[in-house]
């Protein structure tokens, strides 16, 4: 009679891991006035600058109307410019938290026809305006026109009829950049299925950030630098990662001989990580065992792995079985799914092409300072016929 009543009194394994299944899978909604990123990608400068670069030498391109100026004694000249941006400064927008200013050097030749005469020119412009950086479909983060501003010319005269192309040429400029850029697109964070619950974008001296609050509860802030000009930065809070993880497993449900695997924290420092796992016997009275999982962050042919290594039991419950946990964990592929939605987010990830510009990102590093796992990438771009 004892041994029934011991066994009534004892946890009740099922119930245990309802609970944790319940919180690990629960959304935060609420939104903080004063809350912190738990996600961030901050973009470079020059990374950024490149990608401008190329959408408007896309857009000056693809202008292909003629520009007509009246001569002096009332003659008509054609001119058709052939001009390309030959870099973009960027700099963060005046009165705008979320707009970027840039200066482009346009450089190129103008041929010019009258008649039966015609020649050519060299010309170089001064473009300077501001892009607005904005939230499209929640999760898509894309830069578009916002102001032209100043546009100045330096160019010869009209072979030898003395007609100045400034202004014609400036307007032609400012059309081209002002309605045919095309948006450039600096992030998606939906692609990678995180999960956001609010975004802004910031800019600053050196970088742009995309600032995201996941739905994972008590998530706290990442903690990401700026990056070197030329690349970019993703981070993610340690206790945005566990939660993650946690959620993926639990959405897998059980593995081999009956056993779900519950990732409760990870640990993330220089190139390897602590895992905290749990495996869950869910058939008859029930088990549960408790594990330090070491193992390796580090580049597998430009792909993020998170590789287990050893393994040390920390604790059991009563009755628990021997089984073997890297399997199980291995069975999840959990670690494989956080990976690849890590650099699902990461801009140009999916080889986006937008107004002839294509973008990608190539994952350099992996690491863990302090309570934040950075992704480190260069972002390349190309124009349509690169």
């Amino acid at each position: 009679m004892g041994f029934f009543l011991l066994l009534a009194c004892g946890p009740d394994i099922r119930s245990l891991y309802e609970e944790e299944r319940t919180h690990a899978l629960t959304l935060a909604s609420d939104v903080p006035a004063d809350w912190q990123p738990d996600l961030v990608v901050a973009i470079g400068e020059e990374a950024l600058g490149r990608a401008v670069t190329v959408a408007a030498s896309e857009a000056l391109e693809s202008q292909s109307r003629p520009v007509n100026i009246e001569l002096p004694l009332g003659a008509n000249a054609t001119l058709r410019p052939k001009l390309k941006v030959k870099s973009a400064v960027l700099s963060p927008g005046q009165g705008c938290e979320s707009c970027v200013h840039f200066e482009l050097d346009v450089r190129g030749d103008v041929s010019w026809s009258l008649g039966a005469l015609g020649g050519s020119f060299p010309a170089r412009l001064a473009v300077g305006g501001q892009l607005q950086v904005g939230v499209e479909d929640r999760t898509r983060v894309v830069a578009r026109p916002f102001k032209i501003g100043k546009v100045e010319l330096e160019s010869g005269e009209l072979g030898g009829l003395r007609a100045n192309p400034s202004a014609a040429l400036q307007d032609w400029v400012r059309a081209a950049v002002g309605t045919s850029l095309p948006p450039i697109p600096i992030a998606d964070l939906g692609g990678g299925e995180l999960p956001v619950r609010l975004l802004r974008v910031k800019t600053g001296e050196h970088a742009l950030r995309v600032e995201v609050l996941t739905n994972v509860p008590g998530a706290r802030a990442a903690t990401v630098p700026d990056p070197s000009p030329e690349a970019l930065i993703l981070g993610l809070s340690e206790t945005a990662l566990s939660g993650l993880l946690r959620r993926e497993a639990f959405e897998k449900g059980t593995v081999a001989m009956d056993v779900a695997v519950d990732p409760r924290a990870i640990d993330v420092e220089g190139n390897a990580f602590h895992l905290n796992l749990r495996l869950w016997r869910l058939v008859g009275s029930g088990w549960w065992r408790d594990y330090d999982v070491m193992g390796t962050l580090a580049l597998n042919g430009g792909k993020i792995a998170l590789k287990a290594g050893s393994v040390e039991e920390t604790a059991a419950s009563s009755g628990a079985e021997l089984v073997d946990p890297l399997a199980a964990l291995a069975q999840t592929q959990i670690l494989e799914a956080i990976a690849t939605n890590l650099e699902r987010t990461l801009p140009g990830s999916a080889g986006e092409k937008v107004g002839g510009v294509k973008l990608r990102a190539v994952v350099t590093g992996v690491r863990g300072v302090g309570e934040t796992l950075l992704v480190d990438a260069q972002l390349r771009v190309r124009a349509s016929g690169e």
